[in-house]
C-alpha cells in the first residue's frame, strides 16, 4: 500500500513540483537562500492551504447570492477571481509576509521570486496530492503541464513586486512601498483568475476556452522573462 501510495499518488503529484523548485531555487547565482528557511515557506505555503476550501465556499455562496444565483460570464469572472483568485493568491502572500519578510535573508533582489515561488508550489504541491488522490494519476500530466507552471508562474509576478516593495521599504519610501504590496497581491491575482475564468464552464459555452492556451503561453513566457531578469540583475536590496 505504502508502495503504491508513493509511486501513484506522491510522485506524479510532486514531481513537476520538485522540478520547478530546482529551477527556480537554483538560479539564484549571488547568495543562495537557507534551503531550511525555503522548504518552511514551502511546507506552510502547502499547510496554508487547507484554510482556502471553506473560504472558497462561503464566498462562492455570497458571489452567487449577490447575482441572483444567475450564472453568466460576469459572475463567473468575479467568482474565479475574488472567490478563488483573491483567496489563494493572499494564502501564498501571508506564508512570505510572515515567515520572510522581516528576516535578513530576504536582501536580495531575486529573494522575492525564489520565496513566492516557494510558497506557491507548496499550496500547488498539496492541491496536486488531493487531485491525484481523487481523480488518479490521468490528471497529472495536464496539472504538470498547466496548473503547476501556472501557481509558479503567480508567485514569480507576486515575488516581482514584493522584492521591489522591500526596496522601497529599505530606502524609506512608503508610497512606493504601498504600490508594490498593493500589486504584489493585485497581479496574480488578477491573472490566476483568468486563467481559472477561461477554464469555467461557461468559458467553454461561449466559447473564450479557446483563448487559454494562448494565455497560457504569454504568462509563462513573461514568468520566465520575469525570472531571467532578475537573476541577472540581482542586487542587495536598499542600495
Amino acid at each position: 500500500m505504502l508502495k503504491y501510495l508513493f509511486w501513484f499518488i506522491i510522485v506524479p503529484a510532486l514531481l513537476p513540483v520538485v522540478l520547478v523548485f530546482w529551477y527556480v531555487y537554483h538560479k539564484d547565482k549571488y547568495e543562495r537562500e537557507p534551503l531550511g528557511l525555503v522548504l518552511k515557506v514551502v511546507l506552510f505555503g502547502a499547510i496554508f492551504s487547507l484554510v482556502c476550501i471553506p473560504v472558497e465556499r462561503f464566498l462562492e455562496g455570497v458571489i452567487y447570492s449577490y447575482y441572483g444565483g444567475i450564472v453568466s460570464v460576469r459572475s463567473e469572472f468575479v467568482q474565479n477571481t475574488v472567490g478563488v483568485g483573491l483567496v489563494e493568491e493572499l494564502i501564498k502572500w501571508s506564508v512570505v509576509m510572515i515567515f520572510v519578510w522581516r528576516t535578513d535573508d530576504f536582501d536580495f533582489r531575486y529573494d522575492g521570486i525564489v520565496y513566492s515561488v516557494s510558497s506557491a508550489l507548496g499550496f500547488a504541491g498539496l492541491e496536486n496530492i488531493l487531485y491525484v488522490l481523487n481523480y488518479g494519476t490521468s490528471v497529472s500530466i495536464g496539472r504538470a503541464i498547466f496548473s503547476i507552471p501556472g501557481h509558479a508562474a503567480f508567485g514569480v509576478f507576486m515575488g516581482f513586486y514584493l522584492s521591489r516593495a522591500k526596496d522601497c521599504e529599505l530606502k524609506q519610501n512608503g508610497f512606493g512601498r504601498g504600490v508594490n504590496l498593493v500589486l504584489s497581491v493585485a497581479v496574480p491575482v488578477l491573472v490566476h483568475g483568468m486563467y481559472d475564468f477561461l477554464l469555467s464552464d461557461i468559458s467553454m459555452q461561449t466559447g473564450l476556452n479557446s483563448y487559454f492556451i494562448f494565455f497560457v503561453l504569454i504568462v509563462d513566457i513573461l514568468a520566465w522573462l520575469f525570472i531571467r531578469h532578475e537573476f541577472k540583475t540581482d542586487r542587495p536590496l536598499g542600495e
